[in-house]
C-alpha cells in the first residue's frame, strides 16, 4: 500500500470560487504539489479541471519536479457531462496515470434517470481507457440524493457497468446507514482505490455544509483523526484482505493548524499502517 495525497479541498475553492488569472491559479496549485512532496507522499490525486485548466505538460513538469507520480484523475459531473472523455484518457495516458474516478454530480429528482446516465456515461470512458490499460473507478457517494452511496446502489452500478471498479471511500457509505468495515469487505474484491476519509456527524443541521442521512443526522467531512471512523479496525481489513494499492488521503484541514504541518500530521498517522 502507498499514501497519495488527494488535494481536492484545497483544488477545489483555487479552481472555482478564488479570482485570479490562469497563471495566478497555476502557481496555487503548484504550491499544493510542492507541499505534498514536502511532507512525505509520493503519490498525488489531481482534479480533472485543474490538469486542464494548467495543461498535462505544465503538470507533468510539476510532478516530475517534486518526485511525485499522479495517482488517480478525479472527473467531476461525469454523469452530466463526458463530453471530452477522450481528452481525459489521453491527458492520464500523458501523464503516466493509471487510474480515472468517476464522480456523477448533483442529483436529480429521478434516482432511475440519474443511474441511467450514469451506466451510459461509466461505460463509454470504461470502454475508452480500458485499452489503455487505465481503471475507472467510482465512488460512494455520501449524498443519499445520487443513487451509488448504499451498498446495494453500488453493487448495481457496479454490475451494470463491466470493467468499472469502486474507490472505497472510508466514510462516504456513512449517511447510507451502512458500517465502515462490513462495507468494504463486501466491495474488497472490486475495490481499485481507496479514500481516507473521517466524518463527524451533528444532531441538527451545522451551518457548513453537511450531508444528510437517512437516520435524519448530518455527516460533515472532519480532519483526520477528530470524527468517528475507526482507522485502526479499517486497516487491519485492508490487511487482512490484501490490499495492496493506493490509498489517498482526501485532506480536510484542520482549523488554525499551519497547512504543512497539518498535512505532516496526517501523513504521521497512516504512514505506520501501510
Amino acid at each position: 500500500m502507498e499514501l497519495s495525497m488527494m488535494t481536492f479541498m484545497l483544488e477545489f475553492p483555487v479552481l472555482f470560487f478564488k479570482p485570479g488569472t490562469k497563471e495566478e491559479k497555476a502557481k496555487e496549485i503548484e504550491s499544493f504539489i510542492e507541499l505534498t512532496a514536502e511532507t512525505g507522499y509520493k503519490n498525488i490525486d489531481l482534479i480533472w479541471q485543474t490538469v486542464r485548466l494548467v495543461g498535462k505538460e505544465e503538470i507533468k513538469r510539476m510532478l516530475e519536479k517534486n518526485g511525485l507520480r499522479l495517482s488517480c484523475v478525479i472527473c467531476m459531473d461525469t454523469a452530466g457531462d463526458i463530453e471530452g472523455a477522450d481528452g481525459i484518457v489521453e491527458a492520464c495516458e500523458y501523464l503516466n496515470c493509471g487510474k480515472i474516478m468517476l464522480v456523477p454530480g448533483l442529483p436529480t429528482e429521478n434516482r432511475k434517470e440519474l443511474f441511467d446516465l450514469m451506466v451510459r456515461n461509466y461505460s463509454k470512458i470504461v470502454n475508452l481507457a480500458a485499452p489503455k490499460g487505465i481503471i475507472c473507478v467510482c465512488e460512494d457517494d455520501p449524498n443519499i440524493k445520487v443513487p451509488c452511496g448504499s451498498r446495494e446502489e453500488v453493487d448495481a452500478i457496479l454490475n451494470a457497468v463491466p470493467g468499472l471498479r469502486l474507490v472505497y471511500d472510508s466514510a462516504n457509505m456513512l449517511p447510507s446507514g451502512d458500517e465502515v468495515v462490513p462495507y468494504y469487505e463486501y466491495f474488497a474484491d472490486r475495490t481499485a482505490h481507496i479514500h481516507l476519509k473521517d466524518m463527524s456527524v451533528a444532531d441538527t443541521k451545522p451551518e457548513q455544509y453537511a450531508n444528510p442521512g437517512v437516520d435524519g443526522r448530518f455527516y460533515l467531512n472532519a480532519p483526520h483523526g477528530t470524527g468517528i471512523v475507526d482507522f485502526d479496525a479499517l486497516f487491519e481489513a485492508l490487511h487482512k484482505h490484501g490490499y495492496n494499492d493506493t490509498l489517498a488521503v482526501e485532506f480536510v484541514p484542520m482549523p488554525d493548524m499551519d497547512l504543512k504541518d497539518d498535512m505532516k500530521r496526517v501523513y504521521d498517522l497512516f504512514a505506520c499502517r501501510v
